[in-house]
């Protein structure tokens, strides 16, 4: 099968990005061709580096604009995704698989699979991308030969504005087994608690975490709190800490590769991110659990079909601090249970999560809406 991943900014630090990078490895080990067509966009120091050995294609995506009294023309006049259209037409794919996260370019990729002929594939990840179209950029997935969610949660949610999504199979994330497996623990002065996250307080409630932290701190002297991440909010969530006493027992490291990451997560005691708007799913929470390490999220979205409470992690069904603190005060205290968590979720992980299993489901997603579809192309009937 020849698929073509589209996808915003392939080259920075992020869950999308990881999972579209490991669905080209799996699917190029497995005998099928595949590309990446990615706008160029990432912000200094957040780059990483691809493990796939596909072709990557950079273009511009143009977002939609709603229409109103002020911009009638846009009723007719929409900007097109040429390069992408043009990307299509070189590489002739069986499929496009939009992993796009920005609704407004949803309708964009919709588009330019209709001008070429060639049936995509939606997926669906979270509901902060909604953009200035919102709900409106979502009618373009009528046109969607198929739709794959993230979890549960993120099907339903978005069937709540658009009923197509109804259709949408799940196909949770995954995580690289062997990467986990090869990490050395992280070797830190002071045991330490990991967080890691984009630093945005907009979704990731990590100053929630500072304020949780400094009311368990005092109980527990020898523990730090050490968070990987850059955002918008990074300099707030240095002056919180210091603010509250904390200076000297959280780090605030940045935005940190793959490889130190697993180290990381090795060498922690659990792992902790609240956050502010429902997870998709929350592949940071399968990281951890891949290293051994149990987690401790927010009770909502994509984390309530990956964390079970008392069983490989903590959920914490209130976002405010005294909650956080005392989740992380029941961590801390029971080693016996954070050991027994640790190994029943790293259990579950290597039994469901890895790559290779989250790139077949991916197949039978695509065969099933190239089947659904009854596309004409010839060979297209053989898959």
């Amino acid at each position: 099968m020849r698929v073509l991943f589209v996808v915003e900014d392939f080259r920075a630090i992020g869950g999308i990005q990881e999972l579209v990078d490991r669905l080209a490895v799996e699917l190029l080990a497995m005998g099928h061709q595949v590309e990446i067509f990615s706008t160029p966009h990432v912000t200094p120091g957040l780059e990483r580096t691809p493990a796939a050995p596909a072709g990557i294609v950079y273009g511009d995506i143009p977002g939609r604009k709603a229409i109103n009294l002020r911009h009638p023309e846009r009723l007719w006049r929409q900007p097109a995704a040429e390069e992408l259209i043009e990307r299509i037409r070189a590489f002739r794919p069986d499929l496009v698989n939009s992993h796009l996260w920005t609704w407004d370019k949803i309708p964009t990729v919709a588009g330019a699979a209709r001008r070429t002929r060639t049936p995509f594939v939606q997926s669906l990840y979270d509901s902060w991308g909604s953009g200035k179209l919102g709900r409106g950029a979502l009618r373009s997935l009528k046109r969607a030969a198929g739709i794959v969610a993230l979890s549960r949660a993120t099907r339903d949610y978005f069937s709540g504005f658009a009923p197509v999504c109804r259709r949408a199979q799940i196909v949770l994330g995954g995580v690289d087994l062997a990467a986990a497996a090869a990490a050395a623990p992280y070797r830190a002065e002071r045991s330490y608690i990991l967080s890691a996250a984009r630093i945005d307080f907009r979704h990731k409630a990590l100053d929630l975490l500072i304020e949780a932290f400094a009311l368990a701190a005092r109980e527990f002297p020898s523990v730090d709190l050490i968070i990987a991440g850059d955002g918008p909010d990074r300099e707030k969530l240095a002056a919180l800490a210091a603010a509250r006493g904390l200076g000297g027992r959280v780090a605030v490291l940045g935005a940190r590769p793959r490889a130190e990451l697993w180290s990381l997560y090795k060498g922690a005691r659990c792992f902790a991110m609240p956050s502010r708007m429902p997870e998709g799913l929350g592949l940071v929470f399968l990281e951890a659990m891949a290293c051994g390490r149990p987690v401790i999220a927010s009770g909502a979205g994509g984390a309530l079909e990956i964390v079970f409470h008392g069983d490989n992690g903590l959920l914490v069904d209130r976002l405010e601090p005294d909650a956080w603190a005392r989740a992380i005060q029941t961590m801390l205290s029971d080693a016996a249970a954070r050991e027994s968590m640790g190994r029943r979720g790293y259990a579950m992980v290597r039994e469901r999560f890895s790559w290779r299993a989250v790139a077949e489901r991916h197949l039978a997603a695509y065969r099933a809406a190239l089947g659904q579809r009854r596309w004409l192309a010839a060979d297209r009937s053989k898959l």
